[in-house]
Parts: structure tokens; sequence; C-alpha cells
């Protein structure tokens, strides 16, 4: 009986003991993680503020690669939700909100999982350096205990989970942010627009990399779908397109575009409608010709544009979502502007691709005779969200 009251005795001591270091443990863990990015800070705001990139970054998938998750509610900023499954017990069933975000500088994200603890929620800051070259981001893991003793105790091991997950959620957006363009694209007004198909006479071209050449291969360019116009019996209909097929060291090849009245036209008595291209399964001699014949009206080149004469081609112009920006100076700055683009894209969790239908082009609507230094620009970017 005495060893019984004994160890009564003993276990009383040890739960008064743990109650006492119970009360004095922390009611509030914070987990604390810092990253240098060589990023402007708008880009790494743009990727944070979002979860559509959230998937390939988020260190969770270091303990289960193969969860799933699901995104809801706006696409970025307040209210944007992402919810995921594991059967990973570290992990577990979970979701993350978007509560709070300022441009360029926070966002805050409130947690609900099964970890101890309320009032979760991860923050991330940025703070610039002086010469704006690289941002500094720091994360944190925030969470409440109260005057629960048991969640205070398993708040000793905070430095588990949830700042591995922390500490590899910024490490892997480091490294995905290094295979953005590095360009800052925060005074330029990118939108998503809806695109209308609209058919077009074009004429693929090439010219050494100066404005110079490349307004005389435009022009020549011109010349001739001008000319296929005029044996169409078809009007323009839209300001002159420039198509980006490859921006080169040297030499910039693109296809010069004009929009046209009617989505059909004839020529000699036939009739042809003016349709989305679709490359051939088999393209030997599928642009309609025998060896180095040039291919004949009417016909279907490589690419499956329809041949109008000579190097004059006709196709129904993409239709679908792309990035949409308006720009007023020299066209020798619209590569930075499709640079910008591409960038606006990766922070968004956007998909792009630069062929076919789907490259990227300009638009010139300035009047004529503008000076070179006023000229106005629309640029797109075509993207699948």
């Amino acid at each position: 009986m005495i060893r019984i009251f004994e160890m009564l005795i003993a276990l009383l001591i040890v739960f008064v003991l743990a109650v006492l270091v119970g009360v004095v443990l922390p009611d509030h863990g914070h987990v604390e993680r810092t990253v240098q990015i060589p990023s402007p800070v708008r880009q790494v705001y743009d990727t944070v503020n979002t979860f559509r990139r959230f998937p390939q970054y988020t260190g969770m998938r270091s303990f289960d690669p193969a969860m799933s998750m699901t995104l809801s509610g706006p696409e970025s900023g307040v209210g944007a939700k992402a919810t995921w499954t594991s059967a990973s017990p570290k992990i577990g069933d979970g979701s993350l909100t978007i509560t709070k975000s300022t441009e360029d500088s926070d966002v805050t994200m409130s947690l609900d999982n099964d970890w101890i603890g309320t009032n979760k929620t991860y923050a991330l800051t940025m703070v610039p350096s002086s010469n704006g070259r690289t941002v500094r981001i720091t994360e944190t893991y925030d969470v409440d205990y109260g005057w629960n003793l048991f969640w205070r105790f398993g708040g000793l091991y905070i430095n588990g989970e949830p700042s591995a997950i922390v500490q590899g959620s910024l490490a892997s957006l480091s490294a995905m942010m290094a295979g953005f363009p590095n360009t800052d694209y925060k005074d330029q007004d990118i939108k998503v627009a809806d695109i209308a198909g609209k058919p077009v006479f074009l004429v693929a071209t090439t010219a050494k990399r100066s404005l110079e050449e490349v307004a005389d291969a435009t022009a020549a360019a011109k010349e001739k779908i001008d000319a296929a116009l005029k044996k169409a019996g078809l009007n323009q209909a839209g300001p002159l397109m420039t198509i980006t097929t490859e921006w080169g060291e040297e030499d910039y090849n693109f296809s010069v575009a004009v929009p046209v009245d009617q989505p059909s036209f004839t020529l000699d008595g036939q009739t042809y409608a003016i349709e989305t291209p679709v490359v051939p399964q088999d393209d030997e001699n599928s642009d309609g010709n025998n060896g180095d014949e040039p291919p004949a009206a009417g016909s279907k080149d490589k690419k499956g544009l329809l041949v109008v004469d000579g190097d004059v081609r006709a196709a129904l112009w993409y239709q679908g979502s792309a990035l949409y920006t308006e720009f007023t100076g020299s066209p020798a700055q619209l590569p930075l502007l499709r640079l910008n683009q591409k960038a606006y894209a990766e922070t968004h969790g956007y998909h792009y691709n630069e062929s076919g239908l789907t490259r990227p082009w300009d638009e010139n609507v300035s009047e004529p005779d503008t000076a070179e230094d006023q000229q106005v620009f629309r640029v797109y970017l075509p993207i699948t969200r």
C-alpha cells in the first residue's frame, strides 16, 4: 500500500511539474526563414500572390511528391485558395487561403489542416535591395496554442515539418524563379484578353536585327500582300501585324500579316475558305508541288497554310486567351515588351508556346507618318490558363 501511495505521489509530482512547465512554455509558435532572390520584387510578389505556381514550389512536395492539389476562388489575391490531399501523415489534408496581400510587400495565408494550434498562418514579406537587383524574402509560420498545454508541448517540435516546409518552399521558389526572364514589368500594363479569330493574308520573311532592315523586309512583304489582296478582291480590315517566329542573335525571322474583310476569296473562278491551318500528318509534298516547283494557288503548304499567290498565304489567325499590352515608342523596344509578357506569364502560371498560331505578334496602330519614337503598338502573347 505504501509503495502504491509513493507511486501516486510521484505521479502527482510529475503531473504538477508538467503543468508548471506547460504554463511557462510559449503560447505561440513561430518559424522564420529567409532567402535572397535575384529577381524584381514585382515578379516575386506576383508569383506568391497566386497558387497557380504553388504546386511546383511548395516544400510539401518533399514529403509527398504524389499529393493532389486543386485551386479555387480568384486566380490571385485575397480569396485565392489551394486545397490538397495527401497520404503522408506529415502533410495530411488541408488548405491555404490568401487573406491579405500588399503589392510588392507581403502576402499572408491562413492554414487549415490537422497540425496542432489555432490561427495558423504563413506570411511572406519582400524587401528589395537598394539597387533593386535582388529581393530578400522572409517566410514565417505562426500558430497560437492558447492554454492547451498539450499544444504547448507539441510546439517544442515546430522545427520539424513546419520549419522544413518553409525552408523547402523558399529554396524551390528561388530555383523556379531563376528560370524566369529577369525583366521588371511593373510599369507595363499587361492584361489577359479574349481574342477572336480573324482571317489574314501573310508572308514569312527574315531580316537582320536592325530597324532599317526589318522595315525594308516588312515593306517588301506588304507589297506582295497588297498585290494578292487586289487579285483576290479583298480589302485590308485591320492594322498591320508582325508575327514573331524567332528573335535570333543576328537575324529576325517573322511574318507580316494583314487582316482581310472576308473569310473566303475567289481566284480563277474557284472559291477558297480561309480556315485554321492544320499541319498534315504526312507533310511530304503537302505544299501541293513536286520538287522545286512553286506551290499552286489553293493548295496547302507544309504548315497547313492556304497558298494564295507566290509567297502569300492565308489563315484564320489565333483565337483564345492572350496577354495584351499597349505601347507607345520606338519599335526597337518591342523585344523587351515581348520579354515582359513572357515573365508575366511565368509568374502568373500561364502557359505559352511560341509555335504555329500561338506565336506572339504585335499590331502597329500608328497614324501614317508618325515619328519613329511615337509609334503605337498592341502586343500579344497567346496563353493557356
